[in-house]
């Protein structure tokens, strides 16, 4: 009964919390990669413009929400969006590196899809280990991470950026931040971008990516911890149901 009640209490944080946090999302909401196929070369935007993107050179493993892709070599591409130019923004996703990452050659998890430009979400630049790459229509900066080593497991990356303020969190936490300036400029709409590596397929980030997102607004702090919980709450739920069908089977 205990388990039950447990799982039922989850279900029900779960709702509320979508329910609660997407206010807008056929306003907001850019693009979501959930990245929830499970098979084939072929990866849906779930949001109102459809996008789609093609996956080369990863593999459908379990995410933190549902199926993500573990890269190895590999990236998922998407065409010109075609949007309009957003006057802020905010990029999250999940990603959980292969191997610690500590120093080395340059590694781009995001990218613009054609040529070098803005945003890019990068490791080891320029003495950097990792910073969020952004623009203004006057001007290019960066938003330097704090962290001194990226290990194996699951982080929660969120960019946000509006005409004051570029914002880094990670696993729900300002980790750094920079002075915008100005309104964003942001290449995916006459370009189209790269997850997991540089354009031109270079640069690869291996490991493992999931729910991808771009918003035309900045969450806020309370948003973006609203929806790490959101995520984890249906981890813990999956692991839950597992687990609990793992006991009635060898009853």
């Amino acid at each position: 009964m205990k388990k039950l009640f447990s799982l039922f209490a989850t279900i029900v944080f779960v709702l509320c919390g979508t329910i609660a946090f997407e206010a807008k999302p056929a306003e907001d909401l850019i693009f979501n990669f959930p990245f929830d196929e499970g098979k084939g070369d072929a990866t849906a935007d779930t949001s109102p413009n459809k996008f789609k993107g093609t996956v080369k050179n990863a593999e459908w493993v379990e995410g933190v929400v549902g199926q993500a892709l573990q890269f190895e070599n590999g990236a998922v591409t998407v065409p010109a969006l075609g949007v309009d130019e957003p006057k802020e923004m905010t990029i999250e996703m999940w990603f959980k590196p292969t191997e610690k990452i500590a120093g080395g050659g340059r590694i781009d998890l995001m990218y613009r899809g054609n040529g070098g430009g803005r945003p890019h979400l990068t490791f080891n630049r320029d003495g950097i280990l990792f910073g969020c790459y952004v623009a203004t229509k006057a001007k290019e900066f960066q938003v330097v991470s704090t962290f001194n080593a990226f290990e194996p497991q699951w982080y929660y990356l969120v960019l946000t950026q509006d005409k004051d303020k570029a914002i880094m969190y990670i696993d729900g936490e300002k980790d750094a931040e920079a002075d915008s300036g100005g309104d964003v400029r942001m290449d995916f709409g006459a370009h189209g971008m790269s997850i997991g590596a540089n354009t031109g397929n270079s640069n690869f980030f291996n490991g493992t990516i999931d729910e991808v997102k771009m918003w035309s607004v900045a969450l806020t702090a309370e948003e973006i911890k609203k929806n790490m919980d959101q995520a984890l709450a249906v981890e813990a739920h999956n692991k839950l149901a597992t687990t609990w069908g793992k006991i009635k089977s060898r009853k």
